[in-house]
């Protein structure tokens, strides 16, 4: 299975090439650049958009880098893992003080008696 960056970057060159064609088709429908509607121009900017995004997402940088993992799944497996064990230590570390602290205190009430 891909990363969720290679899902993201296939999706953003889709949808250039998909915007692509749409000005083609208006090209061959007459529209003309500079019209009173900027359809056309709108569509080149955000296809041109996507694939310098979709571009800076497959290289690890952009703004959408930091959202779309690159990480293989054995690699996000092993991260996860590591993060599980690290609360369970934690867990264990805060269980252990308040077993102490509650064996602190019996003993200080035991003495005040």
């Amino acid at each position: 299975m891909h990363p969720p960056s290679v899902a993201v970057e296939r999706l953003l060159y889709g949808t250039g090439v998909g915007l692509f064609l749409g000005v083609g088709f208006g090209l061959q429908s007459g529209r003309a650049f500079g019209s009173t509607y900027l359809a056309l121009e709108v569509f080149i900017v955000l296809a041109v958009g996507c694939f310098v995004l979709g571009w800076m997402l497959g290289n690890g940088t952009g703004p959408l880098a930091r959202w779309f993992s690159h990480e293989t799944e054995e690699a996000m497996a092993k991260r996860v893992r590591s993060d599980i064990e690290e609360v369970h230590r934690s867990e264990d570390v805060t269980a252990k003080w308040a077993e102490m602290e509650a064996k602190v205190l019996t003993e200080d009430l035991g003495e005040e008696a």
